[in-house]
Order: structure tokens, then sequence, then C-alpha cells
């Protein structure tokens, strides 16, 4: 039996002073789009992963996650960059 993809999407990843830690903030018709509940699997070149909590909020625009500045830099992921946004 074939498994289920999860919907997924090419979004940009922005860094973000005010978001907290291990927390994305998405956009809240995107994330019922994706049906993201309440984690999110960000995967830049199918080799860099992270997984953060979800705040959806109405004003992110539709094709961005914000992410905390120190977890992407952490996590080796630069401002702007281009990546997979999935359920986790």
């Amino acid at each position: 039996m074939m498994s289920q993809r999860k919907p997924e999407r090419r979004m940009r990843v922005r860094k973000k002073v005010d978001v907290a830690p291990d927390t994305a903030r998405i956009n809240t018709n995107t994330a019922k789009e994706l049906q993201i509940k309440d984690k999110l699997e960000i995967v830049i070149a199918g080799k860099k992963k992270l997984e953060l909590t979800v705040l959806p909020l109405d004003d992110i625009p539709p094709n961005e996650v914000h992410c905390n500045d120190a977890t992407l830099t952490k996590a080796g992921i630069a401002d702007n960059s281009i990546a997979t946004i999935r359920a986790a």
C-alpha cells in the first residue's frame, strides 16, 4: 500500500530576530493548505533539515516562513533561502 505523501511547497525562509527560538511563523492559510498542525519541517537541498513549532499568523506573506535568526544560523541556513516546507 502506498503511503499518502504530505503536501509540501517551496517557500522563502526569512531570518527574524523577533521570532522565538525553535518556532516558525507561517501564514494561516498556507498552514491549512500544507496540513501543518503543530510542527513543520524545513528541508534545504534535501540535506539540511530543521523541525520547528508552528505559529500561524495572518500577516505573514503566504510564500514565506519566518524563523529565529540564531536558530537558522546554527542550522547553516541563510536568510532568503528557498526551502521545501511540509508538516513534520
